[in-house]
This record gives structure tokens, C-alpha cells and sequence, in this order.
């Protein structure tokens, strides 16, 4: 049978438990938050290269179409 002081041990033992698993949770969150923020600064740099691409992307597809019309005007003119 257990003694008063064996029952007492045992909930210290469960009290110690539940402190470092609560302490190991909050780390782990802490850890997870900071992922967490890396990543979303990640995402906009990467977001902004993006924008930025595209704008050249548009930019050089102008161009080339801008291009393609002069040669084709440059073209008409010289079968004519």
C-alpha cells in the first residue's frame, strides 16, 4: 500500500514532468515562431523579385515586339 509520502512523490514526479514538458513546448513554439517569421520574409523578398522579373519580362516582350513590327515594316517596304 502506498504511504502518503510515496503518493506525494509520485504527483512531485508528475508536476516535475508537466513543468519540463510545458518548458519544452514553449521552446519548440518559440522556435516555430521564428521559422515561422524567416519564412513570410522569405516569401516577400521573394515576392518582390518576382515583380520585378515580370516587369523585365514585359519590358523585353515589347521590345521584341517593337522590333518584330520595324522588321516587318522594314520587310513590306523592300518586297514593294
Amino acid at each position: 500500500m502506498n504511504s502518503g509520502f510515496d503518493k506525494f512523490q509520485e504527483l512531485e514526479d508528475r508536476i516535475v514532468r508537466t513543468i519540463e514538458l510545458v518548458k519544452t513546448t514553449r521552446q519548440e513554439r518559440t522556435n516555430a515562431e521564428k521559422e515561422l517569421s524567416a519564412a513570410r520574409s522569405q516569401i516577400k523578398t521573394l515576392e518582390r523579385e518576382i515583380d520585378q522579373l515580370r516587369h523585365e519580362r514585359d519590358l523585353v516582350k515589347d521590345k521584341v515586339e517593337s522590333l518584330l513590327e520595324t522588321l516587318s515594316v522594314l520587310t513590306e517596304e523592300s518586297v514593294v
